[in-house]
């Protein structure tokens, strides 16, 4: 498995953001083999169609699809005609640290929702003002400047979000996030405290909060708090259970179950399979 970090000083200083053309790199971007980037990536497809697979679930792309990953999800490319693309690419502290808000990147429902894919579908003249600010960010990288930073971060600023609201919109998403603090605080804690903790109340108390009152605020999401460290869970096992060769008693005592039985249970109660079903189906 290929795991990449960011290049932080590729130009000279350090600069946490960056845009490429697949076309111009060396098989860095795309190739067929699984990987791991441990950065935030949006590809705007220019040319070609295939699928790529994201943990377990696969999307078809073809030009004109967006798609958004958020670090640390294994994924794999499946071409099947010749794909051209501009991938921007950037760290959180990019933009979050400008805004002194380490919950920034929590409110962008592509990077972060449980129930929608990883992708949007868009119409020529939408894609093709999209990939202007886009191409926009490429000039400047490529031309920097002593304020480049400040435009870079107002342009990518715009651009996720305006994706953001054509997202929710694509996607039908309920509920209002932007400003539920509380929410996105939960969320951003369960992406880091999830194996270690499977009850609400674990964050609840984290939190300052009652489960009655974060429940309530998740409401308008259509969602519970349990229901979201379940999820999180599962995607958990499921890329553990595609990509490596653990045994299911090593996956259940890596993801904190107190038996192996235990997180059989829970797997089959959340995908209707046992883990070594699952296992095998993914090895067809």
């Amino acid at each position: 498995m290929i795991e990449l970090k960011f290049l932080k000083t590729k130009y000279g200083k350090e600069l946490l953001i960056d845009c490429l053309k697949i076309s111009e790199t060396e098989d860095f971007l795309v190739n067929r083999r699984p990987s791991v980037m441990l950065f935030y990536e949006i590809y705007f497809i220019t040319k070609g169609s295939g699928t790529f697979i994201i943990e377990d679930t696969t999307i078809p792309y073809q030009k004109g699809t967006i798609i958004f990953i958020p670090p640390n999800r294994r994924r794999e490319w499946n071409i099947e005609s010749e794909t051209d693309a501009y991938c921007i690419l950037f760290e959180e502290e990019f933009i979050g640290q400008f805004f002194n808000d380490n919950l920034f990147v929590y409110r962008f429902r592509y990077f972060y929702s449980y129930s929608t894919t990883y992708y949007l579908a868009t119409t020529p003249a939408e894609f093709e003002s999209y990939l202007e600010k886009v191409v926009e960010i490429k000039t400047e990288i490529g031309n920097l400047l002593s304020d480049s930073e400040h435009l870079l971060r107002s342009i990518l600023y715009y651009l996720l979000i305006i994706l953001n609201r054509r997202y929710i919109e694509q996607h039908q998403i309920k509920g209002e996030l932007f400003q539920n603090i509380e929410v996105l605080k939960f969320i951003q804690l369960i992406d880091k405290n999830f194996k270690e903790k499977h009850l609400v109340e674990d964050y609840t108390q984290m939190l300052g909060i009652s489960k009655t009152y974060l429940n309530k605020k998740l409401k308008p999401l259509g969602t519970t708090a349990s229901d979201l460290i379940k999820a999180r869970l599962l995607r958990e096992a499921k890329k553990d259970l595609h990509y490596t060769n653990l045994s299911i008693s090593e996956i259940a005592y890596n993801l904190n179950f107190s038996e192996p039985a235990n997180f059989i249970r829970f797997f089959k109660k959340s995908t209707s399979i046992t883990p070594n079903q699952y296992r095998l189906e993914f090895s067809k």
